[in-house]
């Protein structure tokens, strides 16, 4: 046991199980350390010039309340979902704003309708089988190879999770190279090609879960930040403008980098795929379902690509969240219908995600209204504005990739630091989607610890890598993916609206 666990023990004794002690504590440690960050004394404020930037109670409290909630989510000393909710609940108790309005800011935000509507449409592919018939598709084409075979498993995952949940794709990808594995003789642990197959997993859903908003739900709660915080409209397409071209690079050298860590001890497997072509020519043509997938994702995307430009053709808005909503009710629709009935669809949709970014928007905005987020980035940010150009992009992607090692939830580091690098943009006189974007990216970049993300734990069950292996090939994916995502914002970003040259 670990010291904690027998000082622990040695607290509570044997009667109390040993996890429920854990929790406890942490919980306790969650509320003195809330009640300090209150009780605090009122440091100086910061200036702009003449301006002062204080930080005032509401603020502290709300600081104070966003510290609990992250020891909680760092400890899952409680729940995501659970966590999320009980920041409502405290905001509230502690008089920052009212019940309603907080209820209002979260679970009435327009990007919890874009992920339910998300979710749907990944939910729609895994179970009409057109995500799957893609994958075996394209693994058809790669031969036999081991460094084409991870190459064609990350490709293939960057390019599916471009539309569908990092999660998702993790898991329809697992028992793929799994069979390929154990096929092949790998045993777990002992083989390259097993850590170098199952970690290309997790980052080729990483990958594409950085490349458009529908990617990841951090995507869309970034771009909500702007609008809500900053009054800036950012589309669809601006987002991809800088995504696509930053996961196109980091597919290639993502696959460089884990031939070179985890070099495959054979060169071809010692067997055909001819099981894969047998499984996908049992598949025979497009079935009902999947055509209908097809013809609701082709709209949806169309309508996403298109943004305000098809207003005048179409007679009205068509807002992100409008067009996930809208491709999810017609999932239901005779002569569309892929789900039989409400049940089935709801089975597929993460309930408690939403909860967990709903409460984290409430969190998020007030940090922004109270002048909390403004005043912590200019104490720690504040020099990014006298940097070159590139550097800030950098510095910025950076300090996300950082706290990503300590929160478990790409949406936690959303929540968290979105607010902090809009205040900062508002304040040092950027174009806040020039830091924001970028930020938006990083938080999907969960490289470095198996526990970041669900979808890296998948993969980690197939017991063919270690934490260790993880973590050390993810520190140099890591660095890969930062420099790749700035380079990407340096040649793409006038096309994204965010020019940091000018």
């Amino acid at each position: 046991m670990s010291r904690l666990d027998n000082c622990l023990t040695a607290i509570v004794g044997d009667r109390v199980p040993l996890e429920t002690a854990r929790k406890t504590f942490f919980f306790l440690v969650g509320i003195i350390v809330m009640l300090i960050v209150i009780a605090l004394p009122t440091p100086e404020p910061f200036y702009k010039g003449t301006e002062a930037i204080p930080l005032t109670q509401s603020a502290k409290c709300v600081m104070g309340a966003l510290c609990f909630a992250v020891i909680m989510w760092m400890t899952e000393a409680i729940p995501f979902p659970a966590t999320s909710l009980s920041l409502i609940v405290l905001l509230h108790v502690m008089n920052i704003d009212k019940f309603s309005n907080l209820v209002k800011l979260g679970l009435g935000n327009s990007s919890i309708m874009f992920l339910m509507g998300a979710m749907g449409l990944s939910a729609a592919m895994t179970e009409s089988g057109l995500a799957r018939r893609f994958m075996l598709w394209m693994l058809t084409k790669v031969g036999r190879r081991t460094d084409r075979i991870v190459l064609a498993f990350i490709t293939v995952g960057a390019l599916t999770s471009m539309w569908v949940t990092d999660m998702a794709v993790a898991a329809m990808l697992l028992p793929l190279g799994m069979s390929i594995l154990q096929g092949s003789g790998c045993k777990p642990l002992e083989s390259n090609f097993g850590r170098a197959l199952m970690i290309g997993i997790v980052w080729g859903s990483l990958i594409g879960g950085t490349a458009t908003p529908a990617g990841c739900g951090a995507n869309v709660l970034a771009m909500q930040y702007v609008r809500d915080i900053a009054q800036l409209d950012v589309s669809f397409a601006q987002w991809m403008a800088v995504g696509v071209p930053g996961a196109l690079l980091m597919i290639p050298l993502g696959w460089f980098c884990l031939m070179k860590l985890f070099k495959p001890e054979f060169k071809e497997i010692p067997i055909t795929l001819d099981s894969i072509k047998a499984e996908l020519a049992a598949l025979g043509g497009l079935k009902v379902k999947e055509i209908r997938t097809l013809v609701v994702f082709v709209t949806m995307v169309f309508l996403w690509l298109g943004g305000s430009n098809l207003e005048p053709y179409i007679g009205f808005k068509a807002p992100e969240a409008f067009v996930a909503l809208f491709g999810f009710v017609l999932l239901f629709l005779p002569g569309l219908r892929v789900f039989d009935d409400w049940k089935e669809a709801s089975r597929s949709i993460d309930w408690g995600g939403l909860i967990l970014i709903a409460g984290g928007i409430s969190a998020g905005m007030l940090l922004a209204s109270t002048g909390a987020a403004r005043w912590i980035a200019w104490g720690t940010l504040s020099g990014v504005g006298e940097l070159h150009p590139v550097l800030r992009v950098l510095a910025v992607i950076t300090m996300v990739e950082l706290l990503k090692i300590f929160f478990s939830s790409n949406s936690v580091t959303g929540a968290v630091v979105m607010p902090l690098i809009i205040a900062l943009g508002l304040d040092i006189g950027m174009n806040p989607w020039v830091l924001a974007g970028p930020a938006g990216i990083a938080t999907s970049m969960a490289f470095i610890m198996v526990t970041s993300s669900p979808t890296n734990v998948i993969p980690y069950s197939s017991g063919y890598f270690r934490i260790s292996d993880f973590a050390k090939s993810g520190v140099f994916m890591t660095i890969i993916a930062i420099l790749c995502v700035t380079f990407s914002v340096a040649v793409f970003g006038k096309f994204a609206g965010m020019d940091i040259w000018h």
